[in-house]
């Protein structure tokens, strides 16, 4: 599992040994490429289920467990700092699915790049190119400029980086022929 989701979890949780945090982790983890947006439980359900290789049912009953046990038995503190408000009730379990799983978004979000381009170069002959790849969505891109100087490619990719121009947008600037170099 992943070690982020873990020690997110593990702030707010109570009895950490229980099985159900082990699934709330699954949901999260399947939540997050969602983010910032919204999504309903039943979509992440066969997503979480990869993970967990447990049933729709028992993921949704282990979920109202975490949530359950973080209320009665977690660190109460850590949890309104995740929510960013004083919790006068239980919060759903698609709720704190959903804080836990915005609470990671941003901080990678924040540690990273949304996109991130770097000079490809090949040997013999010797061409340059460059190579794109972001995480939410994951996406790669590969290309190769023949007849481009590594000066001009090494300006192309600084403005790629600057502008966050996204993977499929420069894919399909590529892919339709345009110059990238003049549009940005």
């Amino acid at each position: 599992m992943d070690e982020d989701i873990l020690r997110t979890v593990e702030k707010i949780s109570g009895k950490l040994s229980r099985d159900c945090y082990y699934d709330l982790c699954c949901l999260v983890k399947a939540a997050i490429p969602r983010m910032p947006g919204t999504f309903s439980m039943e979509t992440l359900y066969p997503e979480a289920q990869r993970y967990s290789e447990k049933e729709k049912d028992t993921l949704a009953k282990a979920l109202s467990r975490a949530a359950e046990d973080i209320w009665d038995c977690g660190d109460r503190a850590e949890l309104q700092k995740l929510f960013q408000r004083v919790l006068r009730e239980k919060p759903t379990p698609k709720d704190l699915v959903r804080v836990l799983a915005l609470s990671i978004w941003r901080r990678r979000k924040a540690v990273r790049p949304q996109v991130r381009y770097q000079v490809l170069e090949t040997r013999h002959p010797r061409r340059f190119g460059f190579s794109g790849e972001s995480w939410e969505p994951e996406r790669h891109l590969v290309v190769l400029l023949p007849g481009r100087e590594q000066a001009e490619v090494e300006q192309l990719v600084r403005r790629l980086n600057q502008r966050q121009i996204p993977i499929q947008e420069a894919e399909e600037r590529f892919l339709n022929g345009e110059d990238l170099l003049p549009v940005l």
